[in-house]
């Protein structure tokens, strides 16, 4: 019998990442819309198109979250910059077959006037009981 490893909190930010990185490649260049034909009307469909999937990807080894990955949505968590650009943060928790793991969050980089993503989202990870405030993106 074999003894299974449980994945640290950075694993988890590589995993998470890596998904990111590949639904990525399935945006069209202005990053408007995928590659199969589905337009999006504003930055929250980007990021939903970046997530799915991933639940399911996760799950087959174990890996679940609190809440829906990135975590409730909380207005409060938005920073606002004069020249439009955002990032919002969602935090949620990483359990290993149901142990929690890794506390996360999720930083989405977003402007309100723009369909497109300035950049991926990114996620910092922490131990499951880290209670610090998390530092800037």
């Amino acid at each position: 019998m074999t003894k299974r490893v449980t994945p640290t909190p950075d694993d988890i930010r590589s995993m998470i990442e890596a998904h990111f990185a590949e639904r990525q490649t399935k945006l069209l260049a202005s990053g408007e819309g995928t590659r199969d034909g589905r337009r999006f009307s504003w930055c929250g469909d980007v990021l939903e198109f970046l997530v799915d999937g991933l639940k399911e990807r996760l799950s087959d080894r174990g890996i679940t979250f609190s809440t829906t990955f990135p975590g409730p949505f909380r207005l409060m968590d938005e920073d606002q910059s004069p020249n439009g650009n955002h990032v919002r943060r969602f935090w949620t928790t990483a359990l290993d077959h149901g142990c929690p793991i890794a506390r996360l969050c999720t930083f989405f980089f977003h402007r309100h006037d723009r369909v497109p993503l300035p950049r991926l989202p990114t996620v910092a990870a922490y131990p499951h009981d880290h209670h610090e405030p998390e530092p800037e993106a």
